[in-house]
């Protein structure tokens, strides 16, 4: 009896409950509202002539994207556990149900011992008439003995389960409120960061001297654009990364790279408020913010990542020297190496570093110069 008590009192005492398992996030999370603060403030010094207005609308999309791709992996955690403390709670129920019927069998075992009081095994013995008798009355009481002992095991083991899931069951409810409070805290400094956002581009698209501060600065990156896809080109030639094609080649009636409706062509365009004229490079394509952006033709992706001017990009290299490139991306599908195929989902659109709202732009090069891709697409996007 007293065996008996003595375990099952120390199998009663629950496990302590697991650390909580979102301070990682917790710590990314903190990191980027800190990031955030300097870019917005740096957004609201425009009139800083020493600042670039590219590159603070730049650096704060740039941290935004970071922000919705953190608040993608809070979601996906908090759905997941949810699912967890779903299957916890079944199951610890069902291990509650195991353990009531196990104390139940254990219960009635103690009454019986009780009944039978002390020396009540010894008495069995005894009573025995015969060597053949007592052999089997030694190897029942074994027997009873294995089975009490199995007994007392099954109840502590069950118990020792069942605080397990409740410390587990615990844990995950303090993850769950942790994760969905980073949740709430992340929406509501994307909108106040959207908001500053908004208000800045107002201020460069209506005061003329930002609004040509900007255009010089985009007239740079242009440059810098044309760097980069000339030391793709010379990489490409090189090391062919696509199975060559006569030059010129891509091909016509090419599927557009997105659907939507073409806001500023290829060449020179004349701006309605400034009435500068700009050489545009690619075209620019309004379309609805996450909707797919394909590859025009086969080829294998030669960068993803981040320019200043266009935001998110991904460009393709086709074979030959020919690129094309896609900007103002929400995320990319792709990876560096990757080969892709026409027709094949790459990015999404997205107004990272737009001024205008979601729009994708795209552009055609051939050895590095820009080309007018319009003839070599399908009537109409």
């Amino acid at each position: 009896m007293t065996t008996l008590a003595l375990v099952l009192l120390v199998a009663a005492q629950a496990a302590p409950a697991p650390a909580p398992t979102v301070a990682t996030e917790k710590a990314r999370l903190d990191a980027i509202m800190a990031e955030l603060d300097a870019r917005v403030a740096a957004l609201k010094d425009l009139d800083n002539r020493e600042r670039s207005v590219t590159n603070s609308l730049g650096e704060l999309d740039e941290s935004l994207a970071r922000l919705a791709e953190e608040s993608e992996r809070a979601r996906a955690r908090h759905d997941a556990l949810v699912a967890e403390l779903a299957a916890l709670e079944t199951a610890t129920g069902l291990d509650e149900r195991s353990l009531t019927q196990a104390r139940r069998r254990l219960e009635a075992r103690l009454r019986v011992l009780y009944v039978s009081g002390e020396g009540g095994a010894v008495r069995a013995l005894l009573g025995a008439e015969g060597f053949q008798e007592l052999a089997l009355r030694r190897r029942y009481v074994r027997e009873l003995a294995d089975n009490d002992a199995k007994l007392v095991n099954e109840v502590a083991r069950i118990e020792r389960a069942v605080a397990d899931q409740r410390a587990r069951l615990r844990a995950a409810a303090v993850d769950v409120e942790q994760v969905q409070r980073q949740l709430d805290q992340q929406r509501t400094l994307m909108a106040a960061t959207r908001a500053e956002r908004g208000a800045a581009l107002t201020r460069i698209a209506t005061e003329r001297s930002l609004t040509l501060r900007q255009q010089r600065e985009l007239e740079q990156r242009r440059v810098a654009i044309s760097n980069l896809i000339g030391r793709l080109a010379e990489d490409s030639v090189r090391r062919p990364m696509v199975p060559a094609r006569p030059r010129g080649r891509l091909g016509r009636n090419l599927p557009w790279p997105a659907e939507g409706v073409v806001i500023r062509k290829f060449g020179i365009v004349v701006e309605k408020e400034s009435k500068a004229e700009i050489v545009s490079n690619g075209l620019e394509i309004r379309a609805d913010q996450g909707a797919p952006v394909q590859a025009i033709a086969d080829g294998r992706v030669a960068f993803v990542g981040w320019m200043r001017g266009f935001g998110r990009l991904v460009i393709v290299d086709h074979g030959s020297a020919v690129h094309t490139l896609s900007g103002h991306l929400s995320k990319a599908a792709v990876a560096v190496g990757d080969e892709v195929r026409r027709g094949q989902t790459i990015a999404f659109v997205g107004d990272t570093e737009s001024t205008n709202g979601p729009k994708l732009y795209f552009e055609l090069r051939e050895n590095g110069r820009p080309r007018d891709p319009t003839p070599l697409l399908r009537a109409g996007p």
